[in-house]
């Protein structure tokens, strides 16, 4: 497990680094050390540390990252200031969830990324709502905390020229988390 992956669990239960101990009769300085990298896991360590945060530990038959996944990788990003590796980031999100059965598309959508940036927030949560409701799936509720909804329209490719066709152009779960991006550009090229 990563730490993106135990931080994800343990924040979308609201529990800090010493609930989670207390929970998992562990200790805080370890739950820090596997969020910051500085050690892994065991299987048996993981499992406990997780089924403390409600969470199970289970194998999915996939190589695409889970949204929480992608979302860590897409904070890294925006934390050394690279929005243009963070959208690529996002766009590889996509082309995996594209690929995806209808049986995984859930599974890999479940948990909420940690929020990073109120812009990839609503692009995360367009993305996984794009893609769950065109296979019919119901969205996780975290698509729909009104923070992952942006309330000043975002173009992703902001060319005041063609604002109006890439409004014409932006599917509909991306136009209600205020983002407008042409389909087109939802694909790697």
């Amino acid at each position: 497990m990563s730490a993106p992956e135990l931080l994800a669990a343990r924040t979308t239960r609201g529990l800090s680094q010493r609930a989670l101990a207390a929970r998992a009769r562990d200790h805080q300085p370890t739950i820090s050390a596997l969020e910051n990298g500085d050690h892994d896991p065991s299987v048996g360590h993981l499992g406990r540390l997780l089924a403390a945060t409600g969470h199970r530990l289970v194998a999915l038959p996939t190589t695409a990252r889970p949204v929480y996944e992608a979302g860590a990788a897409i904070g890294a990003a925006l934390a050394r200031g690279d929005e243009s590796t963070a959208f690529r980031e996002a766009i590889q999100l996509s082309d995996d969830l594209a690929r995806e059965s209808r049986q995984l598309l859930t599974a890999l959508c479940a948990l909420a990324p940690v929020p990073a940036d109120l812009r990839f927030d609503a692009l995360l949560a367009a993305i996984v709502e794009h893609y769950l409701t065109g296979a019919g799936l119901p969205s996780p509720s975290w698509v729909d905390d009104p923070n992952r909804t942006l309330t000043e329209a975002w173009f992703v490719d902001d060319v005041p020229a063609l604002r109006e066709r890439t409004v014409q152009d932006t599917p509909p779960a991306f136009a209600r988390h205020g983002v407008f991006l042409a389909a087109t550009e939802l694909a790697s090229v």
